[in-house]
């Protein structure tokens, strides 16, 4: 589910883009330290609410999809 937002880009300029809720939390922890790519896996402040979202994965979802290797197919 895509989502036409207004983004701030490098140099302060905005554009219009269409993102999903994985790519919104990237392009606000982008801006948050300063368009440094390698910052994002290096953040700590733990009191942002995006903090666990930030290398695109739900921590509530941990587990779920993954084959179960408990389950015989005959």
């Amino acid at each position: 589910m895509a989502v036409k937002h207004r983004i701030r880009t490098k140099g302060n300029k905005t554009r219009e883009v269409n993102l999903t809720p994985v790519g919104a939390i990237r392009a606000f922890c982008l801006e948050c330290v300063n368009w440094q790519y390698e910052e994002i896996r290096e953040c700590t402040d733990s009191l942002c609410p995006l903090y666990p979202f930030r290398l695109g994965t739900n921590p509530s979802r941990k587990g779920i999809g993954k084959e179960r290797k408990d389950i015989v197919l005959t």
